[in-house]
């Protein structure tokens, strides 16, 4: 099984669409290639929706469907296929972690610098000189 890429507009995608395609989501779907010519498309509930071309006709992908690499895909205003969102796809992205569990390598986050007192004057946010 290879690995799922998430698509959309948003800086958390792994495939990026341009940004004037706003009616792309920001995580719009999943995509991942099942070899055998063949790619597994995964809508993440995006408002605009998916669409696969089939004969004539646009039907929209609700859940997960199994379509061609060279299906026309619509997403949103933004038409390409498969194949051409696979060829951008990062070379050594890392495997995503599924959305309810934290990584396995995750750490606790450190701490926040304890801010040292300073003894003396200061300025107080209206710029007045204030004794502590």
């Amino acid at each position: 099984m290879s690995k799922a890429y998430i698509v959309g507009r948003g800086s958390a995608a792994d495939i990026k669409i341009p940004k004037q395609h706003d009616a792309v989501g920001k995580l719009h779907l999943e995509i991942e290639d099942t070899g055998a010519g063949q790619a597994r498309i995964t809508d993440l509930q995006s408002t605009n929706g998916t669409f696969v071309s089939v004969g004539r006709n646009w039907e929209e992908i609700k859940g997960t469907r199994i379509v061609a690499l060279d299906a026309d895909l619509m997403l949103g205003d933004f038409r390409t296929t498969p194949r051409e969102l696979l060829a951008t796809a990062p070379l050594a992205a890392a495997p995503r972690a599924p959305q309810d569990q934290p990584p396995r390598n995750a750490k606790e986050p450190s701490p926040l610098p304890v801010k040292k007192q300073r003894g003396g004057p200061r300025r107080n946010e209206f710029g007045e000189i204030i004794h502590e």
